[in-house]
């Protein structure tokens, strides 16, 4: 097969891998730091860099998935989180003349929840949704195979959609957001807020206030931070019953580092959803755990950049 390599840009890291099947990659992964305060110039060099490295020579065709919104079809990232610069950039253009081979870009989000899809709990699915909450909140659409991406390569934006209307901001400065309120960011300030206004909790004092040492308090029996998950997975319910009622997909997976607290998180969500969803499509939509972890990303480029440019 061709040398296509698939590459996760993240704000801290560069990981990129030679493909070997569909799904598959190199067991070699090669790894560089983001020189994200240097400027889009030196992030899209080292990502040259580093595909060239894992495909040992001038790659055949790229694939990569950036944060934040952007249009894979011009290949123009709008804006991304902790890429400084990274505003109305021609990336793909960029990334292609840099490596010398043609560049598939997409959103991070989009392509791990391609990989989930391909190789992990939406396999076999015809409708599929996947989920990412971290810091914030992403997720991607996938219909009989096809991504949905919308007309300007935005659509999927589960961590968007309104709440509550007098809610905290979101990531992008807008109220009521989903993402305000269930995101880790959005769980933190809520413990925060609740232990500024003088409650009671074991999490006083705690320097390091996130979602994690909220989970580990709310396992502990803290009512507070069982209080701030439950408030959170139900905003989560509620939004994936609407998604059932719009989508009726035959499963919605979640993943990330929030995600993955599903012990605090399932059995909430699922009351939620039964608050808004139709009865018939809710119990044929399955709800779980991604499969694939912080691998999503990674093998979610390497599955695109197949796609795209295996034409065999």
């Amino acid at each position: 097969m061709p040398r296509l390599v698939g590459i996760d840009l993240g704000g801290t890291s560069i990981r990129a891998a030679l493909a070997t099947g569909p799904t598959t990659y190199a067991e070699r992964v090669v790894r560089h730091r983001t020189p994200a305060s240097a400027g889009p110039a030196a992030v899209i060099s080292a990502c040259a860099a580093a595909a060239r490295d894992a495909a040992g020579g001038t790659p055949d065709g790229i694939a990569i998935g950036i944060p934040g919104p952007l249009d894979p079809e011009s290949g123009v990232v709008f804006a991304a989180p902790h890429l400084p610069g990274f505003e109305n950039l021609p990336a793909r253009e960029m990334l292609s003349a840099a490596a010398g081979c043609p560049v598939a870009i997409h959103n991070d989000s989009n392509l791990a929840g391609f990989a989930e899809w391909a190789a992990g709990m939406g396999r076999g699915t015809r409708t599929f949704v996947f989920v990412i909450i971290g810091t914030g909140i992403g997720g991607a659409v996938i219909i009989d195979g096809t991504l949905l991406v919308g007309t300007a390569g935005t659509a999927a934006e589960v961590g968007h959609v309104p709440y509550n209307t007098d809610g905290p901001l979101c990531g992008q400065g807008h109220p009521g957001c989903l993402e305000g309120v269930a995101s880790g960011t959005g769980i933190a300030r809520s413990a925060a807020e609740a232990l500024a206004a003088g409650e009671e909790s074991q999490l006083r004092g705690i320097t390091a206030l996130d979602a994690s040492a909220i989970a580990a308090a709310a396992r502990a029996g803290d009512p507070l931070a069982h209080r701030v998950f439950a408030n959170a997975a139900r905003a989560l319910g509620r939004s994936f019953g609407a998604l059932v009622n719009i989508l009726g997909p035959d499963a919605i997976a979640v993943g990330g580092g929030v995600g993955s607290q599903v012990d605090l998180l399932e059995a909430p969500i699922r009351a939620a959803m039964a608050e808004i969803a139709f009865d018939a499509p809710l119990r044929r939509c399955r709800l779980g755990q991604a499969e694939l972890g912080s691998d999503a990303g990674l093998v979610g480029a390497v599955a695109w950049a197949v796609r795209t440019f295996d034409r065999d």
